[in-house]
């Protein structure tokens, strides 16, 4: 599990910090085997999703060589939690084997959310969505700033902010990015939108058509420049004109003299010229009054 002698060069380098598993390295670490009933995953661990057919694989190899890579793990209690390693501890399961290899260290939540994120990350095992919420939880459950998981990571902080902001895209359309029909990339350029309905329309033309990301940016600007201007030509139509509003109140006028009475012109529609007429009237008298102005 050691870094590669070329790598020491690397400073403060992810080449220097971290294992070939993605895990710091401990000099005091030995590999013990646990009982496989006596170790539980990581309910905060930020890998969710597990390809059943990957494992039944990985399960029929260690079945024939062992689990060649022993998995890490913190004391919890009366038995142990998994730091990293949660897929080969499953496999090992589904085998049927009773004992793990193991690396038990003695590690903080924080330490452990930490460094599952980093294994994941380095073995490029997340989806960008579990990334993002493993990025958010670190930072709102363990008070971190962007810039120290940034360090930690070994990312620009820029890419930490933009991978957080996936967990705003529509729930409705986080399956598709967990399964792939949606990049990272296209689910950022989703964000744009920020109607939800919106973003499951435009989502689903830029599944059908199998858009590059590219593409995606650039009907997303169109979307939004539709919908802009589809709003003020509506704005357009239910304004009405200058000219109209004058011509009303001419005729608001004349109904006023005929009937002695407030009348006025409540247009619904201005293309068809769809509305109604009020006239206010007083009391019941005035009523009657108006009823048989009306009836002559």
């Amino acid at each position: 599990m050691a870094v590669a002698k070329n790598n020491k060069g690397l400073g403060k380098g992810l080449g220097a910090l971290l294992s070939t598993e993605g895990i710091p390295e401990n000099t005091k670490d030995s590999v013990v085997e646990l009982k496989i009933n006596d170790i539980s995953p990581n309910t905060d661990q930020p890998r969710k999703d597990f390809d059943e057919t990957a494992l039944m694989e990985l399960s029929e190899s260690i079945k024939e060589n062992g689990v060649i890579q022993p998995i890490i793990v913190q004391k919890k209690g009366t038995g142990y939690r998994i730091v990293a390693g949660e897929r080969r501890w499953r496999a090992t399961r589904l085998a049927g084997l009773e004992v793990i290899p193991a690396i038990v260290r003695d590690l903080t939540d924080k330490q452990t959310m930490e460094q599952a994120l980093i294994e994941n990350i380095q073995r490029a095992d997340l989806n960008p969505l579990e990334e993002a919420f493993a990025m958010d939880h670190l930072l709102k459950t363990h008070k971190m700033s962007q810039e120290q998981l940034a360090k930690k990571l070994g990312k620009p902080r820029a890419t930490i902010a933009n991978t957080i902001r996936l967990i705003n895209i529509d729930e409705s359309l986080q399956d598709f990015v967990r399964n792939g029909d949606l990049t990272a990339g296209h689910a950022k350029a989703l964000l744009a939108l920020k109607n939800n309905e919106d973003q499951r329309k435009a989502a689903d033309v830029i599944i059908a058509k199998d858009m590059t990301v590219r593409q995606a940016e650039e009907y997303v600007k169109k979307y939004i420049w539709a919908l802009e201007n589809s709003g003020s030509e509506k704005k357009e139509k239910e304004e009405p004109s200058e000219a109209f509003k004058l011509s009303s109140k001419e005729v608001e006028t004349k109904l006023k003299k005929k009937f002695g009475s407030k009348v006025k012109l409540k247009v619904t529609d201005t293309n068809s010229g769809k509305g109604k007429i009020v006239i206010d009237y007083k009391n019941y008298e005035d009523l009657d009054r108006l009823i048989g102005l009306l009836s002559e």
